[in-house]
């Protein structure tokens, strides 16, 4: 993608004006008049099919994207709030509207319509990022996509250096309040979603995010299911090799202990694990090889072990860390690690 802006990256930057799909929706409409009086701008124009002429938060509402791109031809970003079996016609309309960059935040969009929809627009350049995104934000800009941070973004995010990819909305938001607290901040944080397709993947991020010079390091969220986190590390080999990648990474895989469930399913729609592939200690042996050869990459053996990871691969702390000395104690230091039952 063209770079056409100051600040930010290619999913959100100082130039991203968006159009809202389904606009009028109950949860459209509560998120846009959030982000509106958080981050006013952003958010140009809003589309449902029958209510043209209306408007939500003050954002103005539209019958079709190119009506809307008459009257605001900045528009270069989607934001897809629509029915799950409308969503394959909205990615479409806006792919042909010349669309650069498409967030899906509906859940349940039909597989077979993702992969449709996924090579649509592959084959366009375009960048979607969803099915189940709950969006992104740039605390430098600042602003965000979708819902992300809730009503109040500040009390987990703070601009910084790292950079948070994760599959779960929530908890990419908790991961950055975690961070804040112990003196981290937050250049981007992307909620990747996490459905059996992901139209962007880690490895699709951290290309992107390459040659970024504000990204200090990366966290990244995974869990079992597919192979997006084995791909994340081969990029990161691939880009060390070519000399293009410098920068730490700290990995954290949930769910080890489904290995001992074997039929059981849980989690995202993503987190399915199918004859033998998709095992978490698969990813964690994948990203502990890429970090044997690159002292680039550490694995988390538990979540709250990320903060001592990139503490470990020496990220500067952008201020200071706010927990009071004995008070980050988790409470998995109580496990057995032979057996993993609580001790007595």
């Amino acid at each position: 993608m063209e770079r056409r802006w100051k600040i930010g990256t290619p999913y959100l930057n100082d130039s991203t004006r968006i159009i809202v799909m389904g606009i009028t929706g109950r949860e459209a409409s509560q998120v846009v008049a959030e982000s509106e009086a958080l981050y006013p701008g952003f958010v140009v124009a809003g589309v449902t099919p029958g209510k043209g002429g209306s408007e939500v938060a003050g954002v103005p509402v539209y019958n079709t994207v190119r009506e809307a791109q008459e009257r605001h031809p900045e528009i270069n970003t989607g934001i897809v709030y629509v029915p799950p079996a409308s969503v394959k016609d909205a990615v479409i309309e806006l792919i042909d509207a010349g669309i650069g960059v498409i967030f899906i935040i509906t859940e349940h969009v039909p597989i077979r319509d993702t992969v449709y929809f996924y090579h649509y627009a592959k084959e366009r350049g375009t960048i979607i990022v969803g099915p189940t995104s709950l969006g992104c934000i740039i605390p430098k800009i600042p602003a965000r996509i979708g819902a992300i941070g809730g009503k109040d973004p500040s009390v987990a995010y703070a601009d910084g250096g790292l950079v948070i990819l994760s599959k779960s909305g929530g908890l990419t938001t908790t991961t950055a309040e975690m961070f804040k607290r112990r003196g981290w901040g937050v250049y981007m944080a992307l909620a990747l979603g996490g459905d059996v397709i992901s139209c962007t993947t880690f490895a699709d991020a951290i290309e992107n995010l390459a040659d970024d010079p504000n990204v200090k390091g990366v966290i990244i969220q995974g869990e079992v299911g597919g192979s997006y986190e084995e791909q994340a590390a081969e990029t990161i080999l691939r880009l060390w090799k070519e000399g293009r990648w410098n920068k730490p990474v700290a990995a954290f895989v949930a769910g080890r202990f489904q290995e001992s469930l074997e039929g059981v399913s849980f989690g995202h729609a993503g987190a399915i694990v199918e004859r033998g592939k998709g095992k978490a200690t698969d990813k964690i042996r994948a990203f502990n090889e890429v970090g044997k050869i690159t002292g680039l990459v550490k694995v988390a053996e538990f979540y709250h072990d990320l903060v001592h990871c990139i503490e470990e691969l020496g990220v500067p702390r952008n201020f200071e860390d706010s927990t009071p000395e004995g008070k980050v104690k988790p409470l998995y230091s109580t496990i057995n690690e032979e057996n993993c039952q609580f001790k007595a």
